[in-house]
């Protein structure tokens, strides 16, 4: 068994994630609302352009266009539908059954949140901060970019109460050490070390899946397997 030692250093709210939006897609968004020259408009307007061109529909007509964007090859026309009236009261972005979808949807949140912040909901994900150590340092080998999710959701567990949604929903896959939607739990992981003896980590997700690190200060996670 392994022990690694886990120091909270911050947890920052975010209701946007660093390229969920880039400059082509707003081109393709604009396109679609058959706005002529789109190619042509200056990258640093196309956003504004966009949140303008959205503006002028009907808010579930805003949401239907950029759920048919972001995941026409994944939803039915039915789903997209749904979704579309839905996403004007409904957080889901956690709330999907597919977890899959979640991070799309955060993005598709945020952009409409933008267009009319009185139709559209808030989103909130997280971005935790953490400092890790082990006696052996050869073991802290695991942590990097790419690393199994399904690890870093065992360590995120092991921080937080019985009661958090992770260990509520995940508790006995955590448990067997097997997560089968870490992937879609962890929307991204940067790792930097410029000591050997410790790794700093940050883990971008929602806070639905983060909020039982709030109160932690730091924490122990034993790794067996």
């Amino acid at each position: 068994m392994t022990k690694y030692g886990v120091v909270v250093d911050g947890i920052e709210e975010l209701t946007e994630l660093d390229d969920s939006w880039l400059a082509t897609d707003y081109v393709a968004i604009l396109r679609s609302l058959d706005v002529h020259g789109a190619a042509q408009i200056a990258a640093e307007e196309l956003r504004d352009m966009c949140l303008f061109a959205l503006q002028d529909l009907d808010p579930p007509e805003a949401a239907a266009i950029l759920l048919k964007y972001k995941l026409g090859t994944r939803l039915s026309v039915g789903q997209i539908k749904n979704y579309s009236i839905e996403s004007q009261h409904e957080r889901l972005w956690e709330q999907s059954a597919d977890l899959a979808i979640h991070k799309p949807m955060f993005a598709i949140a945020s952009l409409l949140n933008s267009v009319n912040s009185m139709a559209f909901p808030t989103p909130d994900a997280l971005r935790v901060s953490l400092t890790i150590q082990c006696d052996d340092e050869t073991k802290l080998s695991i942590f990097n970019d790419d690393m199994d999710r399904a690890l870093l959701v065992r360590l995120l567990s092991a921080g937080m109460d019985d009661s958090a949604i992770l260990n509520r929903l995940f508790g006995d896959q955590i448990a067997e050490g097997k997560v089968a939607d870490a992937e879609s739990i962890i929307w991204s992981v940067s790792v930097a070390s410029s000591d050997p003896s410790l790794i700093h980590m940050k883990i971008t997700s929602s806070a639905y899946w983060l909020n039982g690190l709030r109160e932690t200060e730091s924490f122990d996670w034993d790794l067996s397997a």
